[in-house]
């Protein structure tokens, strides 16, 4: 149950179809070249999910330019109440992760909680801390990449050089927010299993919410 003014917000402001009717268990889906994703979710406590999130509209004022990435988003989010505030988790959904593809998941998640953070302002949420989450079913993470390719490791003057596979394997993501101000989102990779020629997966976030 959620409380009167957040009742008052969704019901009177937000598109109806915009959030998923609350529920303890999920089934959250992707469509990909590579096939179909399906991801059985258990949460417990009061949340809100937004399932596709990548296909519904958001925050208008974004500067869409490529270079930053601010046109995409994860494909899924999910607010969730605990005793210690409110917890953003963001889920992402990939066939095959490399190099590459993690700058991309990275621009994601970064789009994604800022716009995330809009949408908890009209809510009157407060986000005390964010996770990230990666399903996937190979990896093709390469340090000859890193070293033959050094355009993947390079990095503007004043800014962080980042390191795809050390971030991946740490399971911390650090993403630049603000002027000298960066985000350090823990992140979990799940390996899907392919069955019939669908990718499955199951995630369990419980009160505490650790990764």
């Amino acid at each position: 149950m959620h409380d009167d003014n957040l009742n008052y917000v969704l019901h009177e402001f937000i598109d109806p179809a915009y959030v998923e009717t609350e529920h303890s268990e999920y089934l959250l889906t992707e469509e990909q070249d590579s096939g179909h994703t399906e991801l059985r979710l258990h949460i417990q406590g009061e949340n809100l999910c937004i399932a596709q999130y990548d296909k519904k509209n958001r925050c208008g004022f974004w500067n869409r330019d490529q270079r930053n990435g601010l046109s995409k988003c994860v494909d899924h989010a999910i607010l969730q109440h605990t005793e210690n505030g409110w917890i953003l988790h963001m889920i992402e959904m990939k066939g095959r992760m490399d190099n590459r593809k993690w700058f991309d998941v990275r621009l994601k998640n970064r789009a994604s909680y800022l716009d995330m953070q809009a949408l908890c302002t009209v809510l009157g949420i407060h986000i005390e801390a964010v996770y990230s989450y990666t399903t996937y079913a190979e990896n093709h993470f390469c340090e000859s990449e890193n070293r033959t390719n050094p355009r993947m490791m390079a990095a503007p003057l004043g800014k962080r050089c980042i390191d795809p596979i050390r971030e991946w394997s740490q399971g911390k993501m650090h993403v630049t927010v603000g002027f000298n101000k960066e985000l350090v989102i823990s992140h979990r990779a799940i390996q899907m299993e392919r069955c019939d020629g669908v990718l499955k997966g199951e995630l369990v976030i419980s009160g505490s919410s650790e990764v």
